[in-house]
């Protein structure tokens, strides 16, 4: 009764206006409505019907239809996931499946959201729970094609990982993008270098990964930055944790530089660095730059971000300085003491603490007169002044987008491209189009700009991109990023510095779980024992939480009975849901019928008449056993009866064969039932003409047709000479078509008029897995009339057997080198003793 209470409720609730979690509808102290709709916490929008369309529960047993939903009607809704084709969730375990022209989904504005947190006297919880991981987003509307699929994960407060696919004029395109709202407190945007230095290369997500992370310090995404010299040495201006570590070389009119100020907002721009130098408060003196080779008159500070040392030659002046405060940016100054100052020398060593003073010709003559214990003050100055506010900063090349409008980039070529670009409200985003691909064609700069711009970028400039491009995010319950693109060059390429983005969230207690794989594979009618799969723990800021064991599986396709579970649904993709530590989450099962192939307990199988045998298979993917229950096979056989791998074998004798079967693959058994009379594999009665002669260390070999004196029929001489050969001398008949032999053999037999010589009577056999055996038939034919030889065929072949040499003729020794002939008739496969 109570259920069925329940359940009236449930339908009560949909019919006036959308399901929705009463007790936070009470909590509020000011009612929130946007589009005649009550907003509560947790919703992350709202769908109209437009066109009837089914109402679903969603149960362990699959989706439960509850009833069909009418035109008008609005519902808030507080999840999407791509289950079931992708279905929005209403509360209360209800969903639409989401279907084109007959529902209309749409999301508050960010304003919205704002007065809604203000009404609970609380600003917006950076917290996930389950529902939220997967966010839904109103899908872009892009100048450069139509996005016909994508998708979104929260992977920090404030930050998202979001992939496009995108059908162009030029092609399928697959976009990547990072996003931070530029809100959400505690997500800082930093820079980071190659091996920690000016001249090297390191992978983006190595470079990634190689931050020092704590609890409260994750790097949760990022992107490869500038382009590079041959060194690996940044092109332009580049600043981390507040300094300058290189001066841009590019001039104003191209320079293109992404920086992030102290307060976490990113400008674009092209700023102009001034830098000065005093001695003890005396005249300035002007820095060329920091961290570049030293030319000609030019005075260059070195830092230990540059190498280890400062590379520079014995024309010049180097002043070392111990840094006491200060960094190199435009709002604060540097100050330091002279320890060391050295002339015609050069390539000083770099410390950490220290600067280096490096000046050629007119510097050096400047740095000549600073004395050990002098005070040094630097001075730098940006243009535009909001520049000196700048703490980490990263270049790249072309502004595609300056104040809202597109500009135009007349460099040809398509390729993969990265690009950064920040929107009105102050968020920021980074884009990774794959290229040079079949899967992702790449776009021309051109493109690039209108796609930023379309994805709303104020301001937008590339980073490197072609083989360079790379995007990295941690999967949710990882510890590291991983790579999310396709490079071109077919992995990562080692570029000079990266974009990374950080989350200081503390790590806190488990909120959630996500399975190890979004997929499950299963085998179609296999059984299996305590189904489950490994998964990953995640706190309420998407910071991995440790987790042992794995999560239970269960699903509507899966049928449990003792501990066991077996598929019971033919190939496809279903729900199933993850449950650990009352936890759960879902998952996609596919369940396939496909294999690498099936191995079976026997080969062969010889069977007295009216006896039986149980066989067993073994279905393979990856080299694992995958599938082990008879009963997930198709047993079928041309001799006795088989079910689930039973044979029963006839009350008479015969030959035959057991075929297992799953999906496309099958195996054969060969099978002999009592006594069978041998089968002749060839008899030469109808001439030889499936075989020739060859030999090795023979003066001449042939062979021919006879008429044979046993018993009339025709027969085959093979005619060789060994005469004057050294080492082993061997004459053959080569089969063209090779013999078949494809039930088991206990034993190959022929007849064989010999020549009395005592040479070597062989054969040579080739099962179906490829194994090539020799057989024995005599190591000395002494004889000289007809003689029935026969040799036994080695156990553990797999049938059926090819044989392409069905006669070797050999002799080792030197001695014994003749010519002769030998006839060879009715070739024979034996089933008995």
């Amino acid at each position: 009764m109570k259920q069925k209470l329940l359940y009236l409720f449930i339908i009560f609730a949909v019919a006036m206006g959308g399901l929705f979690q009463t007790e936070r509808v009470e909590a509020q102290t000011t009612k929130v409505y946007w589009d005649g709709i009550l907003m509560v916490p947790g919703q992350a929008g709202k769908i109209k019907v437009v066109k009837p369309i089914n109402l679903w529960k969603r149960t362990s047993d699959g989706l439960v239809f509850q009833r069909i939903l009418k035109p008008g009607e609005q519902y808030r809704v507080y999840r999407y996931d791509n289950l079931y084709g992708g279905q929005y969730g209403l509360g209360g375990g209800m969903y639409i499946t989401k279907m084109a022209g007959y529902v209309e989904y749409k999301t508050p504005s960010k304003a919205k959201l704002k007065e809604l947190a203000n009404a609970q006297g609380s600003s917006p919880a950076p917290g996930n729970t389950a529902s939220n991981l997967f966010p839904v987003e109103k899908t872009p509307s892009l100048t450069i094609g139509k996005v016909s699929s994508q998708s979104v994960t929260q992977i920090a407060p404030g930050v998202r990982k979001k992939f496009f696919d995108i059908d162009s004029s030029n092609g399928s395109q697959k976009l990547f993008m990072l996003e931070y709202d530029g809100v959400t407190a505690n997500i800082e945007l930093k820079t980071e270098l190659a091996k920690d230095q000016i001249k090297g290369f390191e992978t983006t997500s190595s470079q990634a990964n190689s931050v020092v992370q704590n609890d409260s310090y994750h790097v949760v995404g990022g992107v490869n930055g500038d382009y590079f010299d041959k060194y690996g040495q940044p092109i332009d201006l580049m600043m981390m944790d507040g300094s300058i570590v290189s001066t841009p070389q590019t001039a104003l009119s191209d320079l293109a530089v992404l920086g992030i100020k102290s307060n976490g907002k990113a400008i674009i721009g092209a700023p102009k660095v001034a830098m000065n130098v005093t001695v003890n408060g005396g005249q300035s003196y002007a820095i060329n730059s920091v961290n570049r080779s030293r030319a000609a008159n030019h005075l260059v500070i070195y830092t230990k971000d540059f190498s280890a040392t400062t590379g520079t030659n014995e024309l010049g002046t180097e002043v070392r300085v111990k840094v006491e405060s200060g960094k190199l940016n435009g709002s604060e100054k540097l100050v330091g003491t002279v320890t060391e100052n050295v002339t015609n020398v050069g390539n000083a060593k770099l410390n950490l603490g220290e600067i280096i003073l490096s000046g050629h010709h007119f510097a050096s003559q400047f740095l000549e007169k600073v004395q050990v214990g002098d005070k040094i003050e630097i001075t730098t100055a940006f243009t535009p002044a909001e520049w000196n506010d700048v703490r980490e900063s990263v270049s790249g090349r072309y502004h595609l987008v300056k104040n809202g409008a597109l500009q135009t980039i007349k460099v040809a070529g398509v390729a993969p491209r990265t690009a950064v670009g920040i929107k009105k409200d102050g968020s920021i985003f980074t884009i990774v189009v794959d290229g040079r691909s079949t899967a992702s064609k790449g776009l021309t700069l051109q493109n690039t700009a209108k796609l930023m711009k379309d994805l709303g970028a104020q301001y937008a400039m590339t980073f490197d991109g072609g083989g360079s491009s790379t995007l990295v995010a941690r999967e949710l319950g990882a510890n590291k990023v991983s790579v999310a693109n396709k490079p071109s060059d077919g992995g990562e390429r080692s570029v000079s510095n990266t974009l990374l983005f950080i989350s200081k969230y503390k790590t806190s207690a488990l909120a959630t779980i996500a399975p190890a794989s979004d997929v499950l594979n299963l085998f179609q009618g296999a059984t299996y024992t305590n189904l489950s799969v490994p998964v990953k723990g995640i706190d309420q800021y998407m910071n991995p939480v440790a987790v042992s064991g794995n999560g239970t599986v269960t699903s509507s396709i899966i049928k449990s009975s003792n501990g066991k579970q077996t598929v019971t649904a033919g190939p496809g993709t279903y729900a199933g849901v993850v449950t650990y530590d009352g936890k759960t989450t879902n998952i996609n099962i596919k369940v396939t019928n496909t294999l690498d192939s099936i191995k079976t307990s026997v080969n062969s199988l010889q069977v007295a008449k009216a006896k039986t045998a149980q066989l067993t298979a073994s279905g393979m993917n990856n080299g694992q056993a995958v599938i082990t229950a008879p009963t997930a096979f198709k047993w079928t056989t041309t001799i006795g009866t088989i079910s689930n791998g039973k044979f029963t074998a006839p009350n008479k004798d015969g030959i035959g064969t057991i075929t297992v079967t799953y999906g496309s693959k099958s195996a054969t058994i060969p099978v002999v039932v009592g006594d069978v009379a041998p089968t002749i594999l060839e008899s030469f009665n109808k001439g030889i003409s499936n075989y020739e002669a060859s030999g090795d260390r023979v003066k001449t070999v042939s062979v021919q047709s006879v008429t044979n004196d046993r018993d009339g029929s025709k027969a085959l001489k093979l005619a060789y000479d060994f005469t004057g050969t050294t080492g082993t001398s061997g004459a053959y008949v080569d089969a063209k078509t090779s013999l078949t032999i494809s039930t088991p053999a206990k034993k190959i037999g022929m007849w064989v008029k010999g020549d009395g010589k005592g040479h070597w009577l062989r054969s040579q056999i080739t099962d179906a897995s490829g194994k090539t055996v020799q057989l024995d038939f005599s190591k000395n034919v002494n004889w000289t009339d007809w003689q029935f030889v026969s040799t036994e065929v080695p156990a553990g072949l797999t049938y059926p057997l090819k044989m392409a040499l069905p006669v070797r003729y050999m002799e080792t020794e030197n001695a014994n080198k003749t010519n002769g002939e030998i006839i060879i008739d009715d070739i024979q496969s034996i089933y008995k003793d």
